[in-house]
């Protein structure tokens, strides 16, 4: 969707959220490979979400979702665990050089629709970031941690993307998954948590984690009772930075969703 010149920055945002919110642009191409394999990441020994990282990620696009001067929406796919395609929204700043990337998760019977306004706001400011549908009948945290390690996979393979400033950002059950990934993954450097539940295995590996953690959520959550979601605050070490919303239920709020960018984009060096 070509901006006609003379367009300021507000109208270039414009653009971008009518395309998000609107679906306006979709592309039927051919199917194009963005990305042939895994990265040489491997996991540590006993890793109870160990994958073999030599699978080809075999990443496919099928084309333009939304377009703006500022950046791109791309639809894509790639190989999660086991045979399983993972859909997702991949945001591509239009700057050039090496940018951070952050990694949006959805909450339960939520998909890659869900966090994608959050995600092409950060791309508007220089990151590359990327939403996934995690599965939805998932019974461990196993599939849902293999994925989204293997959505970090992908990011962190690409030319544009800087890997020593990984992000990421997960709500309710995508929360806990972030907590998970914070304390079994060495890459991501700045982790959001908006109204994670504090489960033994999120709380297990969030006590793990060396990342820098930002953990919002509403005092009036009717979802996440409030003792849960101070065990899983209360786990974290290193004294996080932990931000409440009087009157705020279980949601992902316009507040909530400026607070987080603006700390991931401090965090990742975007200024």
């Amino acid at each position: 969707m070509p901006a006609p010149s003379g367009r300021d920055a507000s109208a270039a945002e414009d653009d971008l959220w009518s395309g998000v919110a609107m679906r306006l642009l979709f592309c039927s191409g051919a199917v194009l490979l963005l990305a042939a394999c895994g990265t040489s990441h491997r996991s540590r020994s006993g890793d109870p979400f160990a994958y073999d990282a030599s699978v080809p990620l075999a990443a496919r696009s099928s084309g333009i979702y939304a377009s703006s001067p500022k950046a791109d929406v791309r639809t894509i796919s790639y190989r999660g665990i086991g045979t399983t395609r993972v859909p997702a929204f991949l945001v591509v700043p239009r700057s050039p050089g090496k940018h951070p990337a952050v990694l949006f998760l959805h909450g339960s019977g939520g998909s890659r629709m869900d966090l994608l306004a959050a995600a092409a706001k950060l791309a508007l400011r220089g990151a590359v970031t990327m939403t996934i549908s995690e599965p939805n009948d998932a019974e461990t945290y196993r599939p849902l941690v293999v994925d989204a390690r293997r959505a970090l996979d992908l990011l962190a393979a690409r030319a544009d993307v800087d890997p020593r400033r990984i992000g990421v950002v997960g709500f309710s059950l995508g929360a806990q998954t972030a907590a998970v990934l914070a304390g079994d993954d060495p890459r991501p450097k700045a982790v959001g948590i908006i109204a994670g539940r504090g489960t033994t295995v999120a709380v297990y590996w969030i006590r793990r984690t060396h990342a820098h953690l930002f953990f919002q959520a509403g005092t009036a959550d009717d979802h996440v009772p409030h003792d849960q979601l101070l065990a899983l605050m209360w786990a974290a070490p290193d004294h996080p930075r932990i931000q409440w919303y009087g009157g705020v239920g279980h949601v992902v709020s316009a507040q909530i969703t400026a607070d987080q960018l603006g700390w991931q984009a401090r965090e990742l060096g975007l200024g």
